[in-house]
């Protein structure tokens, strides 16, 4: 059961770093890889990347509450709590992708 709790949580995060930090992970992309892709492109992956992991977690969380591989008591802060952060960022990443596009 520790192996599902681990696998949100690290999806979380890594959803959470992509929204929150997508406009610096876009100009690296940009400076160390040699594609010549202007980086409004990898900012526009990130933050697309970021808002589909937020909406496959409660998703996810529902299942495996379903399929009893979390308990019931946990539901509530996952669906909810990581819902509302979900929301919070990922109108945080879009709002920055739709300023770098004009």
């Amino acid at each position: 059961m520790k192996k599902e709790h681990f696998f949100i949580w690290m999806l979380m995060i890594f959803a959470t770093l992509i929204g929150v930090y997508g406009q610096s992970l876009a100009y690296f992309v940009y400076e160390h890889i040699n594609l010549k892709s202007p980086p409004v492109y990898y900012l526009t992956i990130f933050t697309v990347t970021s808002v589909i992991l937020y909406l496959v977690i409660p998703l996810l969380t529902y299942l495996m509450i379903r399929v009893k591989k979390i308990d019931k008591k946990y539901s509530h802060i996952y669906i909810l709590g990581f819902g509302m952060l979900g929301i919070c960022v990922s109108m945080w990443s879009i709002f920055v992708c739709v300023m770098w596009w004009g």
